[in-house]
């Protein structure tokens, strides 16, 4: 496969898959800015470090505000982040590449832009957010579930599926680490961030049935983790994200020293998740385990693209 068209598909994984993740954190998030515990602005400053570049937005405003973290995090075409520049640099590399994936992908794609496009940013305030973060979210969501109905379980398919897992695995960790560092005094109000952590991934009614005495941030933090059954775990998502590797080498009719390499690469980072066992994940360690998982999802990210994508070639990413 030519490299300009592997790394299209990988970038459309990526981007969609970072989109949706943007559209159920916002969602959530956005209902505990009337609860009580932490200031309005520190709750909104918390959803601009889990999703976007605060030193970005600091520079261009001067405190954390309702309206403009949604604008930043939402419309704001200048933010390479946001859910509107997502959305436009999926479809700009589907339209490079329309050939190789069915063509009602590139017209729910191109649908869901053009509406998002011109949508402004009083409508996302009022009368309420959750209609438009819904209305993402299932956009999104018809995206995915058309690829899964009819696109070829071929190389574009595993390319695909390999740029939404992996990107699937770094946003978990980074939605951890956005509320992985409050103080023990904290630790006691943390209990509606908990709560948002798992209805943002749609994990709060599999956590329940684990019939834990209470939900910690500690506990969700290892379900999140660990988690071999749960779709938006990181241990899943690299699981996946490894299958999805091995399928594309079962494919090809060549051998290819690069693909072996990164499949070693996943393989390894796949068993040094496996070894984690939940003692392993305490309040004192979290930190460090969600820095060393950032740090794996970012050389896995590196070693993609320097084993499948020319160097020096513009692309859309």
């Amino acid at each position: 496969m030519l490299d300009r068209i592997a790394e299209s598909l990988f970038w459309i994984g990526r981007y969609t898959e970072r989109a949706e993740n943007h559209a159920r954190l916002l969602d959530v998030y956005y209902h505990l800015r009337e609860g009580g515990g932490e200031e309005t602005e520190a709750i909104w400053k918390r959803i601009a470090e889990a999703i976007g570049d605060c030193a970005l937005y600091e520079e261009r405003y001067e405190v954390y505000r309702e309206y403009d973290v949604l604008f930043f995090l939402t419309l704001d075409p200048t933010q390479a982040n946001s859910i509107l520049s997502c959305v436009a640099q999926a479809r700009d590399n589907l339209k490079k590449i329309r050939e190789q994936l069915p063509s009602e992908l590139w017209n729910l794609l191109n649908g869901f832009y053009l509406w998002l496009k011109g949508v402004r940013p009083e409508e996302v305030i009022q009368p309420s957010p959750h209609r438009f973060f819904q209305r993402v979210k299932e956009g999104l969501a018809a995206f995915q579930g058309t690829a899964t109905s009819l696109a070829m379980r071929d190389q574009s398919w595993n390319l695909l599926e390999s740029g939404r897992y992996l990107e699937r695995s770094e946003n978990v960790v980074r939605l951890l680490q956005s509320v992985g560092d409050v103080s023990p005094e904290q630790r006691k109000g943390s209990y509606a961030y908990t709560i948002a952590v798992l209805k943002s991934v749609g994990g709060y009614e599999a956590f329940r049935r684990l019939d834990l005495e209470e939900i910690t941030l500690e506990e969700v933090a290892r379900f999140l983790v660990l988690q071999e059954s749960f779709p938006r775990s990181v241990h899943f998502a690299l699981t996946t994200f490894d299958r999805h590797l091995k399928a594309m080498r079962d494919q090809s009719d060549k051998s290819s020293s690069a693909l072996e390499r990164m499949i070693r690469l996943a393989g390894k980072a796949r068993s040094e998740l496996g070894w984690l066992d939940r003692n392993d994940i305490t309040m004192d360690t979290l930190a460090s385990v969600l820095q060393q998982l950032l740090n794996t999802n970012k050389q896995l990210g590196e070693a993609v693209a320097k084993y499948f994508f020319s160097p020096g070639r513009e692309v859309i990413a």
